[in-house]
Protein backbone atom coordinates (compact mmCIF):
# COMPACT_ATOMS: atom_id res chain seq x y z
CA UNK A 1 0.00 0.00 0.00
CA UNK A 2 2.72 2.31 0.83
CA UNK A 3 4.40 1.72 -2.43
CA UNK A 4 1.84 2.56 -4.23
CA UNK A 5 1.27 5.44 -2.57
CA UNK A 6 4.80 6.57 -3.42
CA UNK A 7 4.34 6.13 -6.79
CA UNK A 8 1.62 8.00 -7.28
CA UNK A 9 3.20 10.78 -5.26
CA UNK A 10 6.45 10.51 -7.29
CA UNK A 11 4.09 9.88 -10.71
CA UNK A 12 2.37 13.70 -9.39
CA UNK A 13 5.56 15.22 -8.81
CA UNK A 14 7.11 14.55 -12.21
CA UNK A 15 3.80 15.39 -13.86
CA UNK A 16 3.86 18.66 -11.54
CA UNK A 17 7.61 19.32 -12.71
CA UNK A 18 6.49 19.10 -15.96
CA UNK A 19 3.82 21.60 -16.13
CA UNK A 20 5.90 23.93 -14.32
CA UNK A 21 8.75 23.59 -16.54
CA UNK A 22 6.08 24.17 -19.72
CA UNK A 23 4.69 26.98 -17.57
CA UNK A 24 7.96 28.83 -17.04
CA UNK A 25 8.89 28.58 -20.97
CA UNK A 26 5.30 29.99 -22.07
CA UNK A 27 5.83 32.76 -19.79
CA UNK A 28 9.27 33.80 -20.87
CA UNK A 29 7.85 35.52 -24.34
CA UNK A 30 4.61 36.16 -22.23
CA UNK A 31 6.57 38.74 -20.66
CA UNK A 32 8.54 39.62 -23.24
CA UNK A 33 5.68 40.21 -25.09
CA UNK A 34 4.15 42.60 -22.54
CA UNK A 35 6.86 44.46 -21.30
CA UNK A 36 8.59 45.25 -24.84
CA UNK A 37 5.67 45.54 -27.14
CA UNK A 38 2.32 45.84 -25.23
CA UNK A 39 3.98 48.70 -22.34
CA UNK A 40 6.05 50.22 -24.78
CA UNK A 41 3.47 50.88 -27.47
CA UNK A 42 1.33 52.20 -24.99
CA UNK A 43 3.17 54.67 -23.91
CA UNK A 44 4.02 55.54 -26.86
CA UNK A 45 0.30 56.01 -28.22
CA UNK A 46 -0.01 57.85 -24.88
CA UNK A 47 2.72 60.25 -25.35
CA UNK A 48 1.19 61.43 -28.35
CA UNK A 49 -1.62 62.80 -26.44
CA UNK A 50 0.64 64.34 -23.97
CA UNK A 51 3.33 66.93 -23.50
CA UNK A 52 5.01 67.91 -20.64
CA UNK A 53 4.34 71.50 -19.04
CA UNK A 54 7.20 72.97 -17.69
CA UNK A 55 5.32 75.17 -15.10
CA UNK A 56 3.72 72.82 -13.08
CA UNK A 57 6.14 69.85 -14.21
CA UNK A 58 2.94 67.47 -15.14
CA UNK A 59 2.41 66.17 -18.21
CA UNK A 60 -1.10 67.13 -19.89
CA UNK A 61 -3.46 65.88 -22.61
CA UNK A 62 -3.48 67.53 -25.73
CA UNK A 63 -4.27 66.94 -29.35
CA UNK A 64 -1.41 69.56 -30.38
CA UNK A 65 1.07 66.85 -31.32
CA UNK A 66 -0.98 65.71 -34.44
CA UNK A 67 -2.12 70.08 -35.14
CA UNK A 68 1.68 70.13 -35.33
CA UNK A 69 2.74 67.83 -37.41
CA UNK A 70 2.35 70.11 -40.72
CA UNK A 71 4.70 72.67 -39.04
CA UNK A 72 7.52 70.07 -38.25
CA UNK A 73 7.61 68.77 -41.38
CA UNK A 74 7.84 72.57 -42.96
CA UNK A 75 9.78 73.33 -39.94
CA UNK A 76 12.20 70.33 -39.68
CA UNK A 77 14.06 69.89 -43.55
CA UNK A 78 15.06 66.29 -42.23
CA UNK A 79 11.78 65.08 -41.40
CA UNK A 80 11.43 65.45 -45.08
CA UNK A 81 14.52 64.18 -46.05
CA UNK A 82 14.23 60.96 -43.88
CA UNK A 83 10.48 60.55 -45.45
CA UNK A 84 12.74 60.41 -49.01
CA UNK A 85 15.65 58.01 -48.03
CA UNK A 86 13.74 55.66 -46.07
CA UNK A 87 11.56 55.59 -49.51
CA UNK A 88 14.19 55.51 -51.34
CA UNK A 89 15.65 52.10 -49.46
CA UNK A 90 12.34 50.55 -49.03
CA UNK A 91 11.85 50.76 -52.87
CA UNK A 92 15.66 49.53 -53.40
CA UNK A 93 14.96 46.86 -50.39
CA UNK A 94 11.40 45.40 -52.23
CA UNK A 95 11.70 45.82 -56.24
CA UNK A 96 15.84 44.70 -56.53
CA UNK A 97 16.93 43.34 -53.32
CA UNK A 98 14.06 40.82 -52.74
CA UNK A 99 13.70 39.43 -56.56
CA UNK A 100 17.52 39.42 -57.22
CA UNK A 101 17.82 37.42 -53.96
CA UNK A 102 15.60 35.03 -55.38
CA UNK A 103 16.82 34.78 -58.73
CA UNK A 104 20.12 33.77 -57.73
CA UNK A 105 18.76 31.77 -54.60
CA UNK A 106 17.65 30.31 -57.24
CA UNK A 107 20.55 29.43 -59.25
CA UNK A 108 22.98 28.19 -56.50
CA UNK A 109 19.69 25.86 -55.68
CA UNK A 110 20.25 24.35 -59.10
CA UNK A 111 23.85 23.93 -58.19
CA UNK A 112 25.67 26.22 -60.77
CA UNK A 113 29.07 26.14 -61.31
CA UNK A 114 30.87 28.11 -57.56
CA UNK A 115 27.34 27.52 -55.69
CA UNK A 116 29.26 26.62 -52.93
CA UNK A 117 31.52 29.12 -53.31
CA UNK A 118 28.28 31.49 -53.46
CA UNK A 119 26.41 30.28 -50.84
CA UNK A 120 29.23 30.72 -48.09
CA UNK A 121 29.76 34.31 -49.35
CA UNK A 122 25.91 35.02 -48.91
CA UNK A 123 26.22 33.55 -45.84
CA UNK A 124 28.69 34.97 -44.32
CA UNK A 125 27.41 38.59 -43.59
CA UNK A 126 24.40 36.93 -42.16
CA UNK A 127 26.70 35.22 -39.54
CA UNK A 128 28.74 38.42 -38.60
CA UNK A 129 27.69 40.37 -36.06
CA UNK A 130 26.07 44.25 -36.87
CA UNK A 131 28.99 45.92 -35.25
CA UNK A 132 31.64 43.62 -37.26
CA UNK A 133 30.31 44.09 -40.43
CA UNK A 134 30.28 47.88 -39.71
CA UNK A 135 33.83 47.47 -39.01
CA UNK A 136 34.86 45.68 -41.92
CA UNK A 137 33.04 47.45 -44.37
CA UNK A 138 33.88 50.84 -43.21
CA UNK A 139 37.33 50.11 -43.68
CA UNK A 140 37.16 48.88 -47.53
CA UNK A 141 35.36 51.54 -48.71
CA UNK A 142 38.27 54.06 -47.11
CA UNK A 143 39.66 56.15 -49.50
CA UNK A 144 43.48 54.30 -49.39
CA UNK A 145 41.18 50.75 -49.24
CA UNK A 146 40.54 48.52 -52.46
CA UNK A 147 37.61 50.21 -53.01
CA UNK A 148 38.49 53.92 -53.18
CA UNK A 149 41.66 53.23 -55.00
CA UNK A 150 39.31 51.07 -57.69
CA UNK A 151 37.22 53.87 -58.25
CA UNK A 152 39.93 56.42 -57.95
CA UNK A 153 41.46 54.41 -61.36
CA UNK A 154 38.34 53.77 -63.13
CA UNK A 155 37.20 57.87 -62.81
CA UNK A 156 40.59 59.06 -62.78
CA UNK A 157 39.78 61.49 -59.61
CA UNK A 158 40.86 61.44 -56.45
CA UNK A 159 39.21 58.23 -53.91
CA UNK A 160 35.64 59.62 -53.32
CA UNK A 161 34.65 60.30 -49.43
CA UNK A 162 32.07 56.97 -49.85
CA UNK A 163 30.55 57.55 -45.99
CA UNK A 164 30.71 62.07 -46.08
CA UNK A 165 30.41 62.81 -49.31
CA UNK A 166 26.36 63.58 -49.76
CA UNK A 167 26.89 62.35 -53.62
CA UNK A 168 27.91 58.99 -52.63
CA UNK A 169 26.59 58.28 -48.85
CA UNK A 170 23.29 57.21 -49.42
CA UNK A 171 24.18 54.70 -52.40
CA UNK A 172 27.15 53.87 -49.88
CA UNK A 173 24.30 52.88 -47.56
CA UNK A 174 22.16 51.04 -49.32
CA UNK A 175 25.05 49.01 -50.57
CA UNK A 176 25.36 48.41 -47.17
CA UNK A 177 22.28 46.83 -46.36
CA UNK A 178 22.03 44.93 -49.78
CA UNK A 179 25.39 43.21 -48.23
CA UNK A 180 23.57 42.64 -44.96
CA UNK A 181 20.28 41.70 -45.72
CA UNK A 182 20.80 39.20 -48.78
CA UNK A 183 22.45 36.43 -46.37
CA UNK A 184 19.01 36.42 -44.08
CA UNK A 185 16.86 35.89 -47.22
CA UNK A 186 18.79 33.85 -48.33
CA UNK A 187 18.53 31.22 -46.17
CA UNK A 188 14.74 31.72 -46.59
CA UNK A 189 14.54 31.40 -50.00
CA UNK A 190 16.37 27.79 -49.46
CA UNK A 191 14.30 26.75 -46.92
CA UNK A 192 11.46 27.03 -48.87
CA UNK A 193 13.37 25.91 -52.70
CA UNK A 194 14.54 23.02 -49.89
CA UNK A 195 11.22 21.89 -49.51
CA UNK A 196 10.02 21.47 -53.08
CA UNK A 197 9.92 17.49 -53.83
CA UNK A 198 12.77 16.82 -56.28
CA UNK A 199 10.14 14.26 -58.12
CA UNK A 200 8.55 17.73 -59.51
CA UNK A 201 11.34 19.29 -61.08
CA UNK A 202 12.54 15.99 -62.50
CA UNK A 203 8.91 15.28 -63.80
CA UNK A 204 9.12 18.84 -65.36
CA UNK A 205 12.42 18.06 -67.13
CA UNK A 206 11.14 14.72 -68.90
CA UNK A 207 8.62 16.75 -70.07
CA UNK A 208 10.53 19.28 -72.00
CA UNK A 209 10.61 21.95 -69.37
CA UNK A 210 13.52 24.64 -69.58
CA UNK A 211 14.67 26.83 -65.86
CA UNK A 212 12.74 29.48 -66.82
CA UNK A 213 8.94 27.36 -67.02
CA UNK A 214 10.61 25.16 -63.56
CA UNK A 215 10.85 29.06 -61.96
CA UNK A 216 7.40 30.89 -62.78
CA UNK A 217 5.47 27.31 -63.00
CA UNK A 218 7.06 25.12 -59.93
CA UNK A 219 9.58 27.44 -58.03
CA UNK A 220 7.80 30.96 -57.48
CA UNK A 221 4.27 28.60 -57.02
CA UNK A 222 5.55 26.48 -54.13
CA UNK A 223 7.60 29.72 -52.34
CA UNK A 224 5.11 31.99 -53.01
CA UNK A 225 3.86 31.54 -49.24
CA UNK A 226 7.29 32.67 -48.21
CA UNK A 227 7.56 35.58 -50.54
CA UNK A 228 4.27 37.03 -49.60
CA UNK A 229 5.71 36.58 -45.83
CA UNK A 230 9.58 38.49 -46.94
CA UNK A 231 7.60 41.12 -49.13
CA UNK A 232 4.77 42.16 -46.18
CA UNK A 233 7.67 42.04 -44.02
CA UNK A 234 9.39 44.53 -46.14
CA UNK A 235 5.94 46.67 -46.33
CA UNK A 236 5.33 46.55 -42.93
CA UNK A 237 8.95 47.58 -41.67
CA UNK A 238 8.82 50.91 -44.34
CA UNK A 239 9.68 52.90 -41.35
CA UNK A 240 12.19 50.53 -39.57
CA UNK A 241 15.38 51.66 -41.96
CA UNK A 242 17.72 52.67 -39.15
CA UNK A 243 20.52 50.82 -38.55
CA UNK A 244 22.82 50.97 -41.42
CA UNK A 245 22.89 55.12 -40.78
CA UNK A 246 22.95 54.35 -37.05
CA UNK A 247 26.07 52.45 -37.56
CA UNK A 248 27.17 54.40 -40.70
CA UNK A 249 26.69 57.70 -40.68
CA UNK A 250 24.74 59.19 -37.88
CA UNK A 251 22.28 60.46 -40.43
CA UNK A 252 24.82 62.65 -41.94
CA UNK A 253 25.92 63.67 -45.33
CA UNK A 254 22.24 63.37 -46.42
CA UNK A 255 20.96 59.92 -45.17
CA UNK A 256 18.73 60.72 -42.59
CA UNK A 257 15.79 58.22 -42.13
CA UNK A 258 12.56 58.80 -40.42
CA UNK A 259 13.86 55.65 -37.69
CA UNK A 260 16.82 57.65 -37.53
CA UNK A 261 14.81 60.75 -36.40
CA UNK A 262 12.49 59.20 -34.00
CA UNK A 263 16.25 57.32 -32.59
CA UNK A 264 17.51 61.32 -32.44
CA UNK A 265 14.38 63.12 -31.14
CA UNK A 266 14.20 60.49 -28.39
CA UNK A 267 17.75 60.44 -27.87
CA UNK A 268 17.01 64.66 -27.00
CA UNK A 269 14.09 63.67 -24.97
CA UNK A 270 11.74 65.02 -27.61
CA UNK A 271 9.49 61.89 -26.84
CA UNK A 272 5.77 63.57 -27.81
CA UNK A 273 5.94 64.78 -31.61
CA UNK A 274 7.54 61.27 -32.74
CA UNK A 275 5.15 59.40 -30.95
CA UNK A 276 2.24 61.68 -32.67
CA UNK A 277 4.14 61.30 -36.37
CA UNK A 278 4.63 57.70 -35.66
CA UNK A 279 1.06 56.91 -35.10
CA UNK A 280 0.03 59.26 -38.14
CA UNK A 281 2.61 56.60 -40.25
CA UNK A 282 0.95 53.89 -38.61
CA UNK A 283 -2.82 54.80 -39.66
CA UNK A 284 -1.57 55.38 -43.16
CA UNK A 285 0.69 52.46 -43.12
CA UNK A 286 -1.87 49.29 -41.52
CA UNK A 287 -4.51 49.23 -44.54
CA UNK A 288 -1.69 49.18 -46.77
CA UNK A 289 -0.43 46.00 -45.21
CA UNK A 290 -4.06 44.50 -45.02
CA UNK A 291 -4.65 45.55 -48.57
CA UNK A 292 -1.18 43.83 -49.84
CA UNK A 293 -1.80 41.23 -47.65
CA UNK A 294 -5.10 40.33 -49.32
CA UNK A 295 -3.53 40.86 -52.73
CA UNK A 296 -0.70 38.28 -52.29
CA UNK A 297 -3.07 36.02 -50.98
CA UNK A 298 -4.48 36.36 -54.57
CA UNK A 299 -1.03 35.66 -56.41
CA UNK A 300 -1.22 32.15 -55.74
CA UNK A 301 -3.26 29.68 -54.37
CA UNK A 302 -1.70 28.00 -51.40
CA UNK A 303 -0.37 24.56 -52.10
CA UNK A 304 0.53 22.38 -49.19
CA UNK A 305 3.97 20.29 -49.97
Amino acid sequence: MNSLSNSKRNFLNKKTRSNLFVITALLIPVIHFIIFWVLVNFNSILMAFQRFDTATGKEYFTWANFADIPVVFNKYGKVLEGLKNTTLTWVFQLFFLQPWGFLLTFFIYKKIPLSGVWRTYLFIPALLPAVAMTSIFSYIILPNAPVGQFLSSVTGNAPPMLLTDPKYANTTVISYVFLTNFGGQFVLFSGAMGRIPKELAESAQLDGANLRTELFRIVIPLCWPTISMIILLNIAGFFAVSGPVLLLTQGEAGTYTMAYYFFAQTKNNALYQPAAIGIMFTVILFPIVVLARWALGKGYADVEF
